[in-house]
């Protein structure tokens, strides 16, 4: 077995090398995401060890060693470091130093694995992208790549609530599994929250096109924004409606000449507001998943302040520094029979933290949760200042105003889920934020006529 992972993982890399050299950096970290969100374990995956080899880790490891090449030999842009990468570099040693300074190898060296995946790697996409050669025809591609894999996501969980499953790929994703999330739109990350978060910037990202097309261009965009919207709503998630929304409102109302932005942003607002007045029981209580009833929909919004609570309670006796990264399962059990409130904690056993924010200070305390806090301050002042500059190019502009809109998903995101725990979410957080930090330079330029 180990000579058979060995050949595999010298292909991957081999074919790895040759793309990332055709295509360069930023093809190269397109190519990791995409195979981590098509092509990852559930597809393709070798024992090799405590940490199974999976064909994006494969890429990604490929990727660094030619960005390393690659840096040593002047072949990417070397920036000067911002801020934000101060910021950054201090939150990954806060994240490193609590993880080794606890039982990294508990249940099968799950936080170190954690620690790798859901946040090494990603640091490795911005690294890459933030150094890549940026230009308009990048950026486009960019736009492109993004729109075109939000379209694909937006027919696969369409097809998936419909159970057309031909349209359906890949096909393991027509397969139930374990059940959970099983009758929504949960595309082949098999989590509704990603895949629908990836369906709003790939809906921005497409948006960000209208400039650039012509009449029968724009109304085939018209067309795939509504099957965004229609793909985006078959995630049956909540969590991404109100993303998405949000987003919309940043992409139009930036956009959208002044005159204009408090009657329909303000009409959007109080048509928001009726919907959720007269539908609000329905909304918690619609029928989801296959194997789960409205009740139990409507019991799943029950459960977030009892997972408040037990953050509360961890927080309190390890303010500063947490319990260590990845230990939360493992120490939130020590929380569950606390008798001296009326909310049944018992019932948050079972679960993971549903909250990015909650689960870093619970784990890395207020200096963790804190410079992470810092880092999207920073990453969205950069961004707003991208948009706002006046010797920026429309090109980079754009650019800024789509991490504006993710982060708004984003945050939105995070609010009721750990997304830094689902497949891919922090990896496509870092790359667009990797990009949009490349382009701090063009603030100071003068723009292309």
């Amino acid at each position: 077995m180990e000579f058979v992972v060995a050949i595999a993982a010298i292909i991957a890399l081999i074919w790895g090398l040759i793309l990332f050299e055709r295509g360069g950096i930023l093809a190269g970290c397109l190519a990791v995401m995409l195979a981590g969100c098509c092509f990852g374990a559930p597809f393709f995956s070798l024992p090799a060890g405590p940490i199974p080899l999976t064909l994006d880790r494969l890429l990604w490891v490929g990727l660094m060693a030619v960005y390393a090449i690659w840096r040593y030999r002047g072949r990417v842009e070397s920036k000067p470091l911002g801020r934000a990468e101060i910021v950054l570099a201090a939150f990954f040693a806060v994240l490193v130093l609590s993880t080794l300074s606890h039982d990294w190898r508990w249940h099968h060296n799950q936080p170190l694995a954690h620690l790798v995946f859901f946040y090494l790697m990603p640091l490795g996409i911005y690294c890459a992208a933030r150094e890549c050669e940026l230009s308009e025809r990048t950026i486009r591609t960019v736009f492109g790549c993004l729109a075109i894999f939000g379209l694909y996501l937006a027919v696969t969980a369409v097809a998936e609530v419909h159970r057309q499953w031909w349209l359906v790929f890949p096909k393991y994703v027509t397969l139930p599994g374990d059940g959970q999330f099983f009758g929504r739109g949960r595309g082949p990350l098999l989590n509704p929250a990603s895949c629908g978060f990836y369906q709003s910037v790939g809906l921005f990202a497409a948006l960000l096109w209208w400039p650039r097309l012509n009449r029968p261009g724009r109304l085939a965009l018209v067309a795939a924004c509504g099957l965004f919207l229609l793909g985006i709503y078959s995630t049956y998630t909540r969590s991404v409606w109100l993303g998405s929304a949000l987003g919309l409102m940043i992409v139009v109302g930036l956009w959208m000449p002044r005159a204009w932005r408090v009657p329909v942003l303000g009409g959007g607002l109080l048509l928001a507001v009726l919907v959720a007045g007269t539908q609000w029981e329905r909304i918690l209580a619609f029928k989801r998943d296959e194997g789960l009833s409205a009740q139990e929909a409507a019991e799943s919004v029950k459960l977030r302040p009892i997972l408040a609570r037990i953050a509360w309670n961890m927080f309190c006796d390890r303010p500063m520094l947490g319990c260590g990264y990845g230990q939360y399962n493992s120490e939130h059990v020590n929380y569950v029979a606390d008798r001296s409130t009326d909310l049944p904690l018992e019932k948050g056993r079972s679960y993971v933290q549903h909250n990015v924010f909650l689960a870093l200070l619970t784990e890395t305390g207020l200096v963790g949760m804190g410079l992470y806090v810092l880092l999207l301050v920073l990453w969205t002042r950069d961004a707003w200042r991208l948009w706002r500059g006046g010797l920026s190019p429309p090109w980079a502009r754009q650019q800024g105003l789509l991490f504006l809109a993710m982060l708004g998903s984003y945050l939105v995101n995070a609010m009721f889920h750990d997304i830094a725990l689902m497949p891919m979410g922090n990896m496509l957080l870092f790359f667009i934020a990797g990009i949009t930090a490349g382009l701090r330079p063009a603030t100071t330029t003068a723009p292309t006529p």
